[in-house]
Protein backbone atom coordinates (compact mmCIF):
# COMPACT_ATOMS: atom_id res chain seq x y z
CA UNK A 1 0.00 0.00 0.00
CA UNK A 2 1.23 3.50 0.47
CA UNK A 3 3.20 2.84 3.39
CA UNK A 4 4.75 0.36 1.17
CA UNK A 5 5.95 3.53 -1.68
CA UNK A 6 6.91 5.63 0.73
CA UNK A 7 9.45 3.28 2.62
CA UNK A 8 10.79 2.31 -0.99
CA UNK A 9 10.92 6.09 -1.82
CA UNK A 10 12.92 7.02 1.03
CA UNK A 11 15.16 3.87 0.37
CA UNK A 12 15.96 5.84 -3.19
CA UNK A 13 19.73 6.40 -3.43
CA UNK A 14 18.95 9.63 -3.87
CA UNK A 15 15.59 10.05 -2.90
CA UNK A 16 13.42 12.28 -4.47
CA UNK A 17 12.42 16.46 -4.34
CA UNK A 18 9.60 15.83 -6.36
CA UNK A 19 6.76 17.02 -4.74
CA UNK A 20 5.45 19.79 -6.09
CA UNK A 21 4.91 17.77 -10.01
CA UNK A 22 1.97 18.40 -11.70
CA UNK A 23 -0.95 15.40 -11.01
CA UNK A 24 -0.91 13.92 -14.27
CA UNK A 25 3.11 13.31 -13.58
CA UNK A 26 2.33 11.55 -10.14
CA UNK A 27 -1.14 9.70 -12.01
CA UNK A 28 -4.51 10.19 -12.72
CA UNK A 29 -7.55 9.32 -9.91
CA UNK A 30 -5.98 10.16 -7.06
CA UNK A 31 -5.27 13.02 -4.41
CA UNK A 32 -2.46 14.74 -5.38
CA UNK A 33 -1.24 15.98 -2.02
CA UNK A 34 -1.83 12.46 -0.54
CA UNK A 35 -0.42 10.54 -3.66
CA UNK A 36 3.01 12.64 -3.33
CA UNK A 37 3.36 12.51 0.56
CA UNK A 38 3.23 8.25 0.01
CA UNK A 39 5.42 8.28 -3.20
CA UNK A 40 7.92 10.94 -2.50
CA UNK A 41 10.34 12.22 -0.19
CA UNK A 42 12.04 15.24 0.24
CA UNK A 43 16.06 15.34 -0.71
CA UNK A 44 17.81 18.90 -1.42
CA UNK A 45 21.02 17.56 -2.99
CA UNK A 46 22.56 18.09 -5.94
CA UNK A 47 20.68 14.81 -7.64
CA UNK A 48 17.52 15.37 -6.35
CA UNK A 49 17.60 18.56 -7.33
CA UNK A 50 18.57 17.59 -10.94
CA UNK A 51 16.05 15.31 -10.87
CA UNK A 52 13.40 17.47 -9.79
CA UNK A 53 14.11 19.73 -12.70
CA UNK A 54 14.33 16.98 -15.39
CA UNK A 55 11.18 15.72 -13.89
CA UNK A 56 9.35 18.93 -14.82
CA UNK A 57 10.79 19.12 -18.28
CA UNK A 58 10.54 15.37 -19.23
CA UNK A 59 7.55 14.08 -17.20
CA UNK A 60 5.96 10.68 -18.68
CA UNK A 61 3.45 10.75 -20.76
CA UNK A 62 0.32 9.95 -19.08
CA UNK A 63 -1.39 8.58 -22.63
CA UNK A 64 0.85 6.03 -23.06
CA UNK A 65 -1.06 2.74 -22.51
CA UNK A 66 0.97 0.85 -19.05
CA UNK A 67 2.40 -2.69 -19.29
CA UNK A 68 1.89 -2.27 -15.69
CA UNK A 69 -1.25 -1.21 -13.46
CA UNK A 70 1.15 1.42 -12.21
CA UNK A 71 1.86 5.09 -13.20
CA UNK A 72 5.71 5.53 -13.54
CA UNK A 73 6.13 7.68 -10.99
CA UNK A 74 4.67 5.27 -8.28
CA UNK A 75 7.08 1.73 -10.81
CA UNK A 76 10.11 4.77 -9.96
CA UNK A 77 9.70 4.79 -6.44
CA UNK A 78 9.18 0.96 -5.99
CA UNK A 79 11.59 -0.12 -8.45
CA UNK A 80 14.16 2.81 -7.10
CA UNK A 81 16.19 1.79 -10.22
CA UNK A 82 19.19 5.06 -10.09
CA UNK A 83 22.47 4.09 -8.77
CA UNK A 84 20.92 0.75 -8.10
CA UNK A 85 23.08 -2.93 -9.84
CA UNK A 86 19.76 -3.59 -12.78
CA UNK A 87 21.63 -7.25 -13.54
CA UNK A 88 20.80 -9.49 -11.75
CA UNK A 89 21.94 -12.38 -10.32
CA UNK A 90 25.39 -10.84 -11.36
CA UNK A 91 27.75 -13.28 -9.09
CA UNK A 92 25.44 -16.41 -9.98
CA UNK A 93 24.71 -16.35 -6.42
CA UNK A 94 21.38 -18.54 -8.32
CA UNK A 95 22.55 -20.24 -10.85
CA UNK A 96 21.55 -19.03 -14.60
CA UNK A 97 18.71 -17.66 -13.14
CA UNK A 98 18.32 -14.24 -15.42
CA UNK A 99 20.76 -15.16 -17.71
CA UNK A 100 20.54 -16.37 -21.78
CA UNK A 101 23.31 -19.46 -22.20
CA UNK A 102 24.58 -20.49 -24.43
CA UNK A 103 27.49 -23.78 -23.61
CA UNK A 104 30.61 -24.77 -25.48
CA UNK A 105 33.11 -27.57 -24.71
CA UNK A 106 31.77 -28.39 -21.10
CA UNK A 107 29.76 -25.13 -20.67
CA UNK A 108 29.27 -23.20 -18.27
CA UNK A 109 29.46 -23.25 -14.15
CA UNK A 110 29.33 -21.78 -10.88
CA UNK A 111 32.45 -21.69 -8.58
CA UNK A 112 33.53 -20.08 -5.66
CA UNK A 113 36.21 -16.66 -6.77
CA UNK A 114 39.40 -17.60 -6.28
CA UNK A 115 40.17 -14.05 -5.27
CA UNK A 116 37.97 -11.39 -3.49
CA UNK A 117 36.19 -9.10 -5.75
CA UNK A 118 35.29 -5.79 -4.11
CA UNK A 119 32.12 -4.99 -3.52
CA UNK A 120 30.78 -8.31 -5.03
CA UNK A 121 27.11 -9.34 -3.82
CA UNK A 122 28.46 -12.76 -3.65
CA UNK A 123 32.14 -14.35 -3.91
CA UNK A 124 31.48 -16.55 -6.23
CA UNK A 125 31.56 -15.78 -10.19
CA UNK A 126 30.99 -18.04 -13.43
CA UNK A 127 33.14 -20.32 -15.11
CA UNK A 128 33.95 -21.01 -19.16
CA UNK A 129 35.12 -24.13 -20.67
CA UNK A 130 37.24 -25.17 -24.03
CA UNK A 131 35.16 -24.08 -26.47
CA UNK A 132 33.49 -20.55 -26.47
CA UNK A 133 30.63 -19.71 -24.02
CA UNK A 134 28.30 -17.31 -24.22
CA UNK A 135 25.88 -15.50 -21.93
CA UNK A 136 23.71 -12.91 -22.23
CA UNK A 137 21.31 -10.41 -20.09
CA UNK A 138 18.40 -8.29 -21.36
CA UNK A 139 17.95 -5.11 -19.16
CA UNK A 140 14.21 -2.96 -19.83
CA UNK A 141 15.04 -0.19 -18.09
CA UNK A 142 11.05 1.32 -18.61
CA UNK A 143 10.51 -1.59 -16.76
CA UNK A 144 12.85 -1.21 -14.44
CA UNK A 145 11.76 2.31 -13.25
CA UNK A 146 13.09 4.93 -15.78
CA UNK A 147 10.17 6.07 -17.80
CA UNK A 148 11.14 6.75 -21.40
CA UNK A 149 11.03 10.90 -21.47
CA UNK A 150 13.71 10.77 -18.81
CA UNK A 151 16.13 8.68 -20.79
CA UNK A 152 15.22 10.65 -23.65
CA UNK A 153 16.26 14.04 -22.11
CA UNK A 154 20.07 13.73 -22.58
CA UNK A 155 20.73 14.11 -19.31
CA UNK A 156 21.16 10.14 -18.18
CA UNK A 157 24.42 8.13 -18.48
CA UNK A 158 24.39 4.60 -18.47
CA UNK A 159 27.29 2.78 -16.52
CA UNK A 160 28.80 -0.64 -17.21
CA UNK A 161 30.88 -2.61 -15.70
CA UNK A 162 32.32 -5.90 -15.72
CA UNK A 163 35.34 -8.29 -13.67
CA UNK A 164 37.01 -11.10 -14.93
CA UNK A 165 40.12 -13.09 -14.63
CA UNK A 166 41.80 -16.57 -15.12
CA UNK A 167 43.18 -19.07 -13.42
CA UNK A 168 46.98 -19.17 -12.50
CA UNK A 169 47.39 -22.31 -14.18
CA UNK A 170 45.48 -21.70 -17.35
CA UNK A 171 45.22 -19.26 -19.64
CA UNK A 172 41.68 -17.41 -21.14
CA UNK A 173 40.24 -15.29 -23.52
CA UNK A 174 37.42 -12.43 -22.50
CA UNK A 175 35.34 -10.85 -24.33
CA UNK A 176 32.55 -7.93 -23.40
CA UNK A 177 29.73 -6.62 -25.60
CA UNK A 178 27.28 -4.11 -24.32
CA UNK A 179 24.63 -2.84 -26.75
CA UNK A 180 21.95 0.34 -26.17
CA UNK A 181 18.99 -1.11 -28.03
CA UNK A 182 15.44 0.76 -28.85
CA UNK A 183 11.66 -0.28 -28.30
CA UNK A 184 11.88 -3.00 -31.39
CA UNK A 185 15.42 -4.36 -29.77
CA UNK A 186 17.38 -2.73 -32.88
CA UNK A 187 21.23 -1.77 -32.04
CA UNK A 188 21.56 1.98 -31.77
CA UNK A 189 24.81 1.82 -29.81
CA UNK A 190 27.26 -0.38 -28.62
CA UNK A 191 30.75 -1.08 -26.81
CA UNK A 192 32.95 -3.92 -26.92
CA UNK A 193 36.18 -4.89 -25.28
CA UNK A 194 38.62 -7.30 -25.91
CA UNK A 195 41.73 -7.50 -23.67
CA UNK A 196 44.30 -9.40 -24.40
CA UNK A 197 44.22 -12.84 -23.82
CA UNK A 198 45.63 -13.91 -19.79
CA UNK A 199 48.92 -16.59 -20.61
CA UNK A 200 49.03 -19.91 -18.77
CA UNK A 201 50.98 -19.28 -15.37
CA UNK A 202 51.28 -15.50 -15.62
CA UNK A 203 48.90 -14.34 -13.27
CA UNK A 204 45.41 -15.08 -10.89
CA UNK A 205 43.03 -12.47 -10.17
CA UNK A 206 40.24 -10.49 -11.43
CA UNK A 207 40.12 -6.69 -13.08
CA UNK A 208 37.68 -4.77 -14.03
CA UNK A 209 36.32 -3.33 -17.72
CA UNK A 210 34.04 -0.55 -17.50
CA UNK A 211 32.48 2.25 -19.73
CA UNK A 212 29.58 5.04 -19.49
CA UNK A 213 27.43 5.59 -22.41
CA UNK A 214 26.34 9.37 -23.04
CA UNK A 215 25.00 11.49 -26.05
CA UNK A 216 23.12 8.29 -26.90
CA UNK A 217 20.18 9.99 -28.38
CA UNK A 218 16.15 9.10 -27.85
CA UNK A 219 14.61 5.82 -28.38
CA UNK A 220 16.89 3.58 -25.78
CA UNK A 221 15.01 1.02 -23.81
CA UNK A 222 16.98 -1.54 -23.87
CA UNK A 223 20.52 -3.06 -22.69
CA UNK A 224 21.94 -6.33 -23.65
CA UNK A 225 25.19 -7.11 -22.00
CA UNK A 226 26.78 -9.91 -23.38
CA UNK A 227 30.07 -12.23 -22.18
CA UNK A 228 31.99 -14.46 -24.00
CA UNK A 229 34.73 -16.88 -22.77
CA UNK A 230 36.93 -20.05 -23.23
CA UNK A 231 40.32 -21.17 -21.83
CA UNK A 232 43.50 -21.26 -24.08
CA UNK A 233 44.83 -24.79 -23.75
CA UNK A 234 41.49 -26.85 -24.89
CA UNK A 235 41.23 -28.54 -21.48
CA UNK A 236 38.33 -30.81 -20.30
CA UNK A 237 36.23 -28.50 -17.55
CA UNK A 238 36.12 -25.47 -16.71
CA UNK A 239 39.48 -23.63 -16.94
CA UNK A 240 38.61 -20.66 -19.29
CA UNK A 241 37.39 -16.87 -18.06
CA UNK A 242 36.07 -15.93 -14.71
CA UNK A 243 33.35 -13.00 -14.85
CA UNK A 244 31.28 -11.94 -11.92
CA UNK A 245 29.91 -8.73 -10.35
CA UNK A 246 28.19 -7.62 -13.65
CA UNK A 247 26.67 -4.35 -14.01
CA UNK A 248 24.17 -1.78 -15.26
CA UNK A 249 23.67 1.35 -13.81
CA UNK A 250 21.98 4.31 -14.83
CA UNK A 251 22.67 7.80 -13.04
CA UNK A 252 21.81 11.81 -13.94
CA UNK A 253 24.71 13.28 -16.07
CA UNK A 254 26.63 15.72 -14.09
CA UNK A 255 26.67 18.47 -15.58
CA UNK A 256 29.80 21.24 -15.81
Amino acid sequence: GRAALAAAAARQEPSLALDALPPEFVGAGAEPSARRRALLARDFSAQGRALYALAQRCPPNSEDQEELPLCALARYCLRAPLGRNLIFNSCGEQGFRGWEVEHGGNGWAVEKNLTLVPGAPSQTCFVTSFEWCFKRQLVDLVMEGIWQELLDSAQIEICVADWWGARENCGCVYRLRVRLLDEYENEVVKFSASPNPVLQWTERGCRQVSHVFTDFGKGIRYVSFEQYGRDTRSWVGHYGALVTHSSVKVRIRRLS
